[in-house]
């Protein structure tokens, strides 16, 4: 391999999210020097040669790098051979930390598609003051855990004629299968995830006073979310209020936007959709259970081992079929309240628009488009991010850069329109 830096590397580019990464990587990177790394040189060789007759490029040219995670020379070997790392070796709770470390360590940029929290906050406690020495942007959550999420509410906030206080995301899921024989729409490697959320969840709120611990005027009105199971004008699905990756990375986001350029917050919360009341209903009992389940070795190893029974199927160590992952589509609505003026004339928000944001293959496919597309943009548009470098949330890091337009294009599979 040449001794010239890369511009990108893929990292865990033999997983399951990994090689639809480097299949996209093919269109989004073509104009870069970029190349993939994992500790499996014979796999890394085979999935260049299976994307490669599939999108009918040769790609025997790309570089492979060997890098291990419990090998910790080898990652900071792997980040002094590029610029940006684009990391999808989870869980990002076992395996993260150490690739974000040699990134840091070595004036790397890093992002990666964590929809991990308690990793998301970590890493910006920890590392947030050495990456901005250091200029290296690490950038958590820039897959669909976020980034509709992110630019969703941007969106908003540039369409809304006056000021925009709080943004209600609505978020619901369809499922289409085009092949009937299996049902599964997740790789058993998100359901790991899950499992190491569910066991760590009573870190966040110590996590988030730690992070969240600057002092800001809160914006009034207080956005308060419907604590019912409830539908909404326009959609069938029924539902309930539940944080999710996106709700901790948007808030944060604002927090920085007011803290750094003094912007008025956008308060935000999520909602997710269900078919039925009852599923709704119970929800979040069953998470509860999980969560339990989760802080004990032994219940914990068989939720790890037996994802398709725990998650009624939709989780399987085979992942879902590429007829029906390219089929599922998903559906945001968000409801945008401020005040039409630039001066809040009234106590409660007065005007409303509504945002919808929508694709298929959103865990998958919108997942890979969106890292590639962060950091591409990182590479070509540095100088417009807050800082020299920093760990930080992905609405706060593109704030400024052309992501959104990117993302409005209608070339990567993701529609953003006013309703």
């Amino acid at each position: 391999m040449s001794s010239e830096k890369l511009d990108a590397i893929i990292f865990g580019a033999s997983g399951f999210t990994g090689k639809i990464v480097v299949e996209d990587a093919v269109e989004i990177l073509k104009d870069f020097k970029w190349g993939i790394a994992g500790r499996n040189e014979a796999k890394l060789k085979a999935v260049l040669e299976t994307i490669g007759t599939k999108v009918g490029h040769d790609l025997s040219h790309i570089p492979i790098i060997i890098a291990d995670v419990d090998n910790q020379s080898s990652l900071d070997v792997m980040a002094k051979k590029c610029k940006i790392v684009l990391n999808c070796c989870g869980p990002f709770r076992l395996y993260g930390e150490a690739v974000v470390r040699a990134c840091v360590d070595n004036g790397t940029h890093h992002v990666d598609i964590t929809g991990e929290p308690q990793y998301a906050d970590l890493i910006q406690l920890k590392y947030n003051e050495l990456a901005q020495q250091k200029g290296s942007y690490v950038i958590p959550t820039c897959g669909f855990e976020s980034i509709p999420a992110e630019m969703g509410v941007l969106y908003a906030e540039l369409n809304h004629p006056g000021i925009l206080n709080s943004v209600e995301l609505y978020w619901e899921t369809k499922l289409n299968y085009v092949d009937k024989s299996s049902k599964a729409i997740l790789h058993s490697g998100t359901w790991d995830s899950i499992v190491y959320y569910m066991q760590h969840s009573r870190e966040i709120a110590s996590l988030q006073r730690q992070l969240n611990c600057e002092r800001i005027r809160e914006p009034n009105p207080k956005l308060k979310l419907n604590s019912k199971v409830h539908q909404i004008d326009g959609l069938n699905s029924f539902f309930v209020a539940m944080p999710t990756a996106a709700c901790f990375m948007v808030q944060r986001s604002q927090r920085l936007l007011n803290l750094c350029e003094s912007k008025r917050p956008v308060q935000f919360g999520t909602y997710i959709g269900f078919t039925t009341y009852w599923w709704a209903l119970f929800f979040p009992l069953l998470m509860m259970i999980g969560c339990i389940m989760a802080r004990y070795e032994f219940t914990r190893n068989l939720l790890l081992k037996y994802p398709h029974i725990f998650s009624f199927g939709f989780m399987t160590h085979e992942g879902p079929v590429e007829a029906n992952r390219k089929a599922i589509e998903f559906n945001y609505i968000l409801k945008a309240k401020g005040w039409y003026q630039s001066t809040p004339h009234a106590p409660d928000p007065t005007h409303e628009i509504v945002v919808r944001i929508s694709a298929k293959d959103h865990y998958y496919g919108v997942t890979s488009k969106a890292l590639l597309l962060c950091a591409r943009t990182i590479l070509t548009e540095g100088g417009k991010m807050p800082g020299n470098g920093g760990v930080i949330p992905p609405g706060y890091a593109f704030y400024k850069t052309s992501l959104l337009q990117e993302m409005c294009s209608g070339k990567y599979g993701l529609k953003i329109e006013l309703l």
